[in-house]
């Protein structure tokens, strides 16, 4: 039997792949085959609500906290948990799932619930991005990639999956003017011409295999800037490669660096901006890193022999 008792689900009915009523029956037959008390919550919420909700699920003894969605419902999710004690379970129902993909999350759904509530099961605290007062788990970017969040249609993402996004990402990419970007980390200052600036936690891109750094960690107290200049076939050509090496200093149009404190990005004028795939405001944005403040539950790893 499970390692909890009592747990709350936070569903977005809203996920790229959501088939709602299937999916809620699973869960709460898996539930009542463990003889766990479970309360569903469908989301989005506003943070306010969210974190009163949480508040009060600990007052009452809840000791698991369940995000059922894409990356952006588990940073919805995962946000007024920061710095707890109570972990949280992924069930990777949305479109691209790339933390849950980095973690070995199963996407199976019922493998994912196993993973959940199995004695065998493992934590790990990770670090987070904190944009104002909100928390984020995978990456926060200004350019190019905002505006394929917001073309990119539900049903493209039902329909289509990750590729809803690269269909949309290179329509946007053709013929882009590239914008001047300062950027200050650290107490360093530096100045690009760019088509997107990304911030990320995380090494994978989305579409597989591609990856932006196979030594980008969740848990090394850094978070990675890519100041990425791309406004034609052959720099995308560039990134492309770099990706499929895994080595990002092969590609002329990508400027790498970490920070371990904060990022402050600018822009003469205002972009608009995304956090795990959701909009989040406009440039100028100030990122700080909040070393492993988060706690998630993960399948165990297997020893190295």
């Amino acid at each position: 039997m499970s390692n909890y008792h009592r747990a709350i689900l936070f569903y977005n009915e809203k996920s790229g792949k959501s088939e709602t009523s299937g999916q809620i029956e699973t869960i709460k037959e898996y539930f009542v085959d463990q003889n766990m008390d479970l309360e569903i919550v469908k989301v989005p919420k506003p943070p306010e609500e969210m974190a009163a909700i949480i508040a009060q699920a600990k007052s009452d003894g809840v000791d698991l906290i369940l995000a059922a969605g894409g990356d952006g419902t588990v940073s919805m999710v995962g946000s007024p948990l920061i710095n707890s004690d109570i972990p949280l379970g992924i069930l990777p129902i949305g479109t691209g799932n790339l933390l849950a993909k980095e973690l070995m999350i199963p996407i199976n759904l019922v493998k994912a619930l196993e993973v959940i509530t199995s004695r065998e099961s493992e934590t790990i605290s990770i670090d987070v991005l904190k944009l104002d007062d909100q928390y984020y788990i995978l990456n926060i970017s200004v350019g190019v990639s905002s505006r394929v969040m917001e073309s990119t249609t539900s049903d493209e993402k039902k329909r289509l999956g990750v590729f809803a996004y690269l269909i949309h990402f290179i329509q946007q990419i053709l013929g882009l003017k590239l914008q001047r970007f300062t950027i200050d980390y650290d107490g360093q200052k530096e100045s690009h011409l760019a088509s997107e600036v990304l911030i990320t936690n995380g090494r994978l891109m989305g579409v597989e295999p591609l990856e932006w750094s196979e030594d980008i960690s969740l848990n090394d107290g850094k978070l990675d800037i890519f100041i990425i200049r791309a406004a034609n076939i052959l720099d995308l050509i560039s990134i492309f490669f770099a990706a499929f090496s895994k080595r990002k200093w092969k590609s002329p149009v990508i400027r790498y660096v970490r920070f371990e404190e904060y990022c402050r990005i600018e822009t003469k004028d205002p972009i608009q901006a995304q956090a795990d795939g959701d909009a989040v405001g406009k440039t100028p944005l100030v990122i700080h890193v909040e070393p492993q403040a988060l706690t998630l539950i993960i399948p165990k790893k297997e020893p190295i022999i």
